[in-house]
């Protein structure tokens, strides 16, 4: 039996038990330590009265709550509610009329009077709908608890996939972009085209095989980045300057995957023109605290223009903004210079929530 069969079983026996302890104890022939016959007249009573009362329960519970939830009309779940209700009264009172005093407890009344029976009838319909109204309110408590787990899970699946969604962009625009210039390269027979297609490859191996863990050790991915400025240097050769700076407290400190790329990448293809480019970056962490800038020239018309704009930098803030609860995220042009600045609280990481379905 699964762990819901269990779980039934013991409220039943834990709702027999208070029955059956109130029932000794509260009784008309109440002594401090009842007698057999009345533990085993009260413990029958008890059983016979909860075939009443389980059906009561279980139709409550499997039948009228789920149709009441779903059904947009209410009224004739109303009355076929109270029909219900006044059937299971007819049926424990019956039980308790022509099975219970008859045979078990052997006290039935001669008479009633009208105030007797109208009170033994209140006290039928508080019966059933004490055990009733307990058993709905832990059935509706644990709906409530897995629709807040299934509309926890749909928005992190959703989330998810748009993490996903976000960083497959970035291949393929970064392999369309080097392919354009591996392209080029070819055509002009340049002696640097088999190292561009050798450090491409090993850029597109960690892509491939890395991204795919949730955080790698910063040292990777600054290695990643080295390789792609080597890429770019081999593409333009002496019309590009690049200057890096480095300062590293703990090389093992785990960061998203290509997290920081597209700032590299942006670098690169916004300051790409036909004179001669300095471009500067400057990586610092410092515990949990990662700060990057990166400046470089901006060719012709502003960055803003340019068509390719929309995947890189807007990529990147909407990953921060389901990975990081804490950073900062600003660029700016000045002096025909584009100027980015990202800080992020490393140990504000959330992507473990986002993807602990993974495993």
């Amino acid at each position: 039996m699964n762990k819901s069969v269990w779980l039934h079983i013991l409220f039943w026996m834990v709702y027999f038990s208070i029955n059956l302890f109130t029932g000794l104890y509260l009784s008309s022939s109440n002594n401090i330590n009842p007698s057999l016959d009345l533990f085993n007249k009260t413990a029958l009573s008890q059983l016979l009265l909860l075939l009443i009362k389980i059906p009561a329960v279980y139709y409550v519970l499997y039948s009228l709550i789920p149709r009441w939830l779903k059904q947009p009309g209410k009224f004739m779940l109303f009355i076929e509610a109270f029909v219900a209700m006044c059937f299971f009264v007819l049926a424990y009172r019956v039980m308790i009329h022509f099975v219970i005093w008859p045979y078990v407890t052997f006290n039935k009344p001669q008479t009633f009077t009208t105030l007797e029976f109208t009170a033994r009838l209140f006290y039928s319909i508080f019966d059933i709908l004490q055990v009733v109204g307990i058993a709905a309110a832990i059935k509706l408590f644990r709906l409530r608890i897995n629709a807040i787990k299934n509309e926890k899970a749909l928005i992190q699946e959703k989330l998810q996939s748009e993490m996903l969604h976000l960083k497959s962009q970035i291949n393929p625009h970064f392999l369309f972009n080097m392919l354009n210039s591996i392209y080029s390269l070819s055509r002009a027979q340049s002696a640097s085209t088999p190292d561009t297609v050798m450090k491409l490859s090993k850029i597109l191996r960690y892509m491939i095989y890395e991204t795919g863990k949730i955080t790698v050790p910063i040292e990777e991915e600054i290695k990643i980045i080295d390789d792609f400025i080597e890429l770019q240097q081999l593409r333009f050769g002496k019309r590009l300057q690049v200057k890096m700076e480095k300062h590293i407290e703990n090389s093992s400190t785990q960061v998203t995957p290509l997290i920081l790329f597209p700032l590299i990448e942006n670098a690169f293809k916004h300051g790409n023109g036909s004179g001669t480019s300095e471009i500067l970056f400057n990586i610092t962490l410092i515990q949990n605290s990662l700060d990057v800038s990166v400046i470089n020239p901006i060719e012709g018309s502003s960055v803003q223009s340019n068509g390719e704009e929309g995947i890189g930098l807007p990529n990147l803030r909407r990953q921060l903004e389901l990975l990081y609860r804490d950073y900062s995220f600003v660029h700016f042009e000045k002096d025909n210079h584009f100027v980015v600045n990202l800080r992020i609280n490393l140990a504000s990481y959330a992507g473990f929530e986002l993807f602990d379905s993974r495993g």
